[in-house]
């Protein structure tokens, strides 16, 4: 009894040292593994992370910049790479993560050479931050987008152009303002619209005037015109509407509202077919 107890101690201390020895096996498997990966020089990982880039292969390019900035924290190629990870993180409708990106790298190298692309990129992000994959295939040419992403847009390419207004993306920049002025506008004036088609004649008054004192030079201006001489008729304030229709007669004559004296509130005031350059 006492030899087969033995026999059978002997046997679990081989099976225990038989696991002990495929564990070891493995973590230096593992050991190795992490060698080779480490042996490879921050260019080389550098790269491979912007052939992905290059090739669109958005995914594989976000692991491949990670990996850098994981072996190599600093230096120029992570620098770089930090960059144009954030890119990627863009081409992968992750704005909230490119946006992180591009602050921590608006942060950490103030100096960058190309630290003008990083704060045009921020406002590039916003500029389709609510616009999915079907919408950048056929875009929507509508006001009716979220304020508060044409906002933002408009504030980073605003700070992007006061920081650098000769940068090569300052074209750009300055054109996709214009556009989006022209939203912020647009909104506007649907909005003083919509007031005006529920009886809310005051409201709709007050949605024009604000589009004829902060966005002069939009082609919303003359729909504002007509639909505060609309309200101004709901109020029985003929001399204002009067006024408004000369001034405008005056700076718009050719608008469809002096020709036939109505205005459509069904439907958006602006037509957007010539207004989306992207």
């Amino acid at each position: 009894m006492l030899q087969k107890n033995k026999t059978h101690l002997i046997k679990l201390a081989l099976v225990l040292l038989l696991g002990t020895l495929v564990l070891q096996g493995c973590g230096k498997k593992d050991e190795v593994r992490e060698v080779e990966v480490t042996k490879l020089t921050s260019l080389e990982m550098y790269l491979a992370a912007k052939r992905a880039l290059d090739a669109g292969v958005w995914s594989t390019a976000t692991d491949k910049y990670r990996a850098l900035r994981s072996h190599y924290p600093f230096g120029h190629y992570t620098e770089q790479g930090y960059l144009e990870m954030a890119y990627a993180q863009y081409k992968l409708y992750q704005m909230e993560q490119a946006v992180s990106t591009v602050d921590r790298f608006i942060k950490n190298y103030p100096a960058h050479k190309n630290l003008d692309y990083a704060y045009y990129l921020k406002g590039l992000i916003f500029f389709d931050s609510d616009r999915g994959l079907m919408q950048r295939v056929n875009p929507d040419r509508t006001a009716d987008r979220n304020q508060d992403n044409i906002r933002n847009a408009f504030t980073a390419f605003k700070n992007f152009i006061e920081r650098y207004p000769e940068s090569s993306y300052a074209p750009d920049a300055r054109k996709r303002m214009v556009y989006l002025k022209n939203q912020l506008a647009a909104y506007e004036v649907q909005v003083a619209s919509y007031y005006l088609r529920r009886g809310a004649p005051i409201a709709a008054v007050n949605r024009a005037k604000f589009v004829l004192e902060s966005f002069q030079d939009t082609p919303a201006v003359p729909n504002a015109l007509a639909l505060m001489v609309e309200s101004y008729k709901k109020l029985d304030e003929s001399e204002l509407a009067e006024q408004s229709k000369q001034m405008l007669a005056a700076n718009y004559p050719n608008h469809s509202y002096l020709q036939d004296g109505e205005i459509d509130l069904s439907t958006a005031v602006l037509k957007w077919r010539d207004l989306w350059p992207f």
